[in-house]
Parts: structure tokens; sequence; C-alpha cells
């Protein structure tokens, strides 16, 4: 039991803390950062997910009630979190944040690594739905409450607009051409799948360091909002999916990991919201590092659980 939790995390921690030694040591910056961020989500990691996809079973792209479920557990609790940043906050911008921080999870930078060491390459379809329903919707839903709130224009225009970017970046076209081949069952020639593979199998390490050295420049600053946003994503978010995968019926090794997708800590990408609003800059910063901290402990009791036969 101890090798199963012990063995994802390790070298993941590893790695993100050569990634953080860099960034405080001055061998890498903040520009740095951005640059290996556009690397990995413009080019590295849209690989890996359009051949993992292509070489995903048709079956398993048609089950609608696993999407639901996830859409519930992503979008849930991104509306939660929201909810409870209004009563407490009464700003529109602050608790939108709020939701962004608590309802995406990691899965891009740590889930991939992770999840590939406890369950293989199929696990790719997992984090592939996870960053399709916080691409297409949250994030457009993001943007378009922010906007509402700036009374810079139509929310809905500006939805539309985020939706009609989103659906052009790599890190969505490519997975959904990998859905197609997938769905029409065309057979790559191996020298394509190998092409792609090659480029791709740099997603974990490459990813986990950069995230390490964007940790590096945050600034801490514990207050109540903190705690509370390391409540929610944590904990409540993990059971919010388990909750959802149970009333859509679904069980067994993809809901396993979409639980396990909803254990990790929150995303990068609330804080450049953040940053780019003006607004909770530091609680946005400061929870997903905190977060990506306590989440060796948390990731590994959910582990165990998972481990112990939940939802299997």
């Amino acid at each position: 039991m101890l090798d199963r939790i012990v063995g994802p995390l390790l070298p993941v921690a590893f790695v993100i803390f050569l990634g953080f030694i860099a960034g405080k040591r001055g061998k890498l910056n903040h520009s740095d950062s951005l640059l290996i961020s556009r690397l990995v989500l413009g080019w590295i990691m849209p690989a890996l997910l359009f051949i993992g996809m292509a070489n995903t079973p048709r079956e398993q792209l048609l089950d609608l009630r696993y999407i639901l479920a996830t859409v519930v557990g992503i979008i849930g609790m991104f509306g939660i979190a929201l909810g409870i940043g209004w009563l407490r906050l009464r700003d529109l911008k602050a608790a939108t944040l709020k939701g962004l921080v608590n309802g995406f999870p990691d899965a891009a930078f740590m889930g991939i690594p992770i999840l590939g060491a406890m369950y293989g390459p199929g696990s790719l379809y997992s984090v592939l739905v996870l960053n399709l329903v916080a691409t297409l919707i949250m994030i457009p839903l993001t943007i378009m409450l922010l906007t509402l709130a700036d009374g810079k224009g139509s929310g809905a225009q500006a939805f539309m607009s985020s939706l009609s970017t989103a659906v052009r970046r790599p890190l969505v076209w490519a997975p959904a051409l990998g859905i197609v081949v997938s769905l029409l069952e065309i057979k790559l020639p191996p020298v394509v799948g190998e092409s792609f593979n090659l480029l791709g199998k740099a997603t974990p390490g490459v990813s986990l360091f950069c995230l390490g050295l964007i940790m590096s420049t945050d600034k801490l600053k514990m207050s109540g909002e903190v705690w509370s946003n390391l409540g929610l994503k944590l904990f409540i978010q993990p059971a919010l999916m388990f909750g959802a995968m149970v009333v859509m019926g679904r069980h067994g090794l993809f809901a396993q990991q979409m639980i396990l997708l909803s254990a990790l800590p929150s995303a990068t990408i609330p804080a450049m919201f953040a940053n780019q609003a003006g607004v909770y800059q530091r609680e946005a910063a400061t929870s997903i590092l905190i977060s990506t901290v306590l989440s060796v402990v948390t990731f590994s009791a959910a582990i165990y659980l998972i481990d112990g036969g939940l939802a299997a």
C-alpha cells in the first residue's frame, strides 16, 4: 500500500522541488516559466492528448453519463464556491475567481504524470474529459462573469468569444481531432503514433518542473479566505465528484480516476485570471501554492480510499 501511494507522488514532488529551487536561486525566472508554459500547453501536451485519444476505444468515448457526472463535479464545485464567495465578499469578480480556484483541478500539470504512473496511458481519457469541461464551460463562464462585473459589455458575447478562442487552442482541437480518429476507427501508421509519442512523453517532467518554477514566484499570505479554499478544493470537490459518479451509476476504473483528479490541488490558471482582473491575486496564489503542498497528504488519503474500494 505504501508503495502504491509513495510511488506516484515522490517523483512528482521531486521534479516540482527542482523547479522551485531553480526559481528561488535565480537560475530561471518568471519569463522562463511563461515560455515553458506556452511550450507545454501549445505543443507538447496537445501531442500527448491527440495520440492518447486516437488510441482510446470508441465505446469509451460514448459514455455520456460519465461525462455528465464530470460536469456536475467540476462546474458544480465552481458554482458552490462562487455562491460562498458572493455571500462572504459581495464582489462578483472575487467570487468568480474563488469559484475558478476551487473548481479547476491541476489535471494538466499533475494529473497526467500521477495517473500515468498509477494507471498507464489509458488514464489520459479522464484528464481530457476534465480539461475539456473546464476549458469549454468554466473558462468562458468566468470571462463572462468578469466582463459583467466590469460593466464593459455583454456577458453572453464575452462567453461566446471566449468559447470561440478556446476551440482554436491546440489543447482543445488536438484531442478533439484524436476523438474523431477514434470514433471513425482510423488506424494511424505506427510511425505517426511514435512521432507524436516522442514529443508528448516530455509532458509530465517539463510540466511539473514548470509548476515548481511558477510556485517559486508566489508570496504566501494565509487568511480565512485561503483556509476556506483549501477545504473546498481538497475535501469538498472530491466528495462532490464521488457523489456525482454514484448518482449517475458510474463505477470502476474511470470513476476512480476522476475522483483522484478532483482531489488534486488548484490549477495555476486562476492566478493568471486574478492578475489580469486586479483582484483576489494573493488569495488565489496562496491557495494554489498551499493546496499543492497539502495535496501530498490529502491525495495520499484519496489513493488509500480508492485502493480500499471507493467507487470500485
